[in-house]
Formats: structure tokens, C-alpha cells, sequence
């Protein structure tokens, strides 16, 4: 007699069709060096690999145009001052509260996914792609939002 009580709920099967997550603590990599913009591009983009609310993803976008606009404030009140402060660590620390977020939607999930036996990603072309090419994008909006 089969029957369905001994066959097991969590099953590998749910992670198979899609690109293995990257872990969330590894984010805060990107986060820092990246601002908040490379950040929140990964874990979106981390987020739909593990499966995430939709809710948990606008939160992720919420906090990440959050810091954003918080950097090019604190940024501008920076400069206006005409204080000789880092203008680079308020990056640093905008992406690393919008990885807080990140990490705090995404810890479940992740978990889940590796008591599924799944293996992660390795973070280390994307992460430094998105420090490259986002991070410097987001350093020009921050320049050219000064200057102006």
C-alpha cells in the first residue's frame, strides 16, 4: 500500500529549472564597495533566483531607491558644508543598511534552499561587475548631482 505519508515535503525538485542563489551574506561585499544601486540589482536579481515574495522584492526596491536618495542627500549637505568628510564611506554605509533588507528577506529562503542540498552561486564576476559598472554609475549621478 502506497502511501503519501512517509514521502518527503521538501523535495530538490522546486530549485532544479532555475540559476542557483547566491548567499545573501555575501551581498554585503557589493553593497559596500558598490553603494546602494549594485546591491539592490543583486538582490533583486538573487531575489527571483530563490523564489521571493513579491512584497519582500518591493521592499528590496523600496529600501534600495531609499538609500540612494539618502546618499545623494547626505551627499549634497556634505558638499554644501564644505566639511572635508568622505563623501565615499555615506555610499558605504547607504548600501550596507539596503543589504539589511536584502539579508533579512532572503535569509529564509536561502536557508531553505540549502537544506534542499542546493549549492550557491559564486558571487565574484557578477559582484564585481556590479561594483564596475553600477557602482560607477551611481559615483557619476553622485558627482554630477554635486556639481550641479
Amino acid at each position: 500500500m502506497a502511501d503519501d505519508l512517509f514521502t518527503p515535503t521538501i523535495a530538490p525538485a522546486a530549485y532544479e529549472t532555475r540559476r542557483p542563489p547566491w548567499r545573501p551574506q555575501s551581498l554585503i561585499f557589493p553593497a559596500v564597495f558598490g553603494g546602494p544601486t549594485a546591491v539592490t540589482v543583486l538582490a533583486l536579481l538573487n531575489g527571483r533566483r530563490l523564489g521571493v515574495s513579491r512584497p519582500a522584492q518591493l521592499a528590496v526596491l523600496g529600501a534600495g531607491l531609499a538609500g540612494l536618495l539618502a546618499r545623494l542627500t547626505m551627499t549634497l549637505a556634505i558638499v554644501d558644508d564644505g566639511a572635508g568628510r568622505p563623501v565615499r564611506l555615506v555610499g558605504a554605509l547607504a548600501g550596507a543598511l539596503v543589504w539589511l533588507v536584502a539579508a533579512a528577506t532572503q535569509k529564509r529562503p536561502f536557508r531553505s534552499y540549502e537544506l534542499r542540498g542546493g549549492q550557491p552561486a559564486s558571487l565574484w564576476l557578477p559582484g564585481l561587475g556590479a561594483v564596475l559598472v553600477l557602482g560607477f554609475t551611481e559615483a557619476l549621478l553622485v558627482f554630477l548631482v554635486a556639481v550641479a
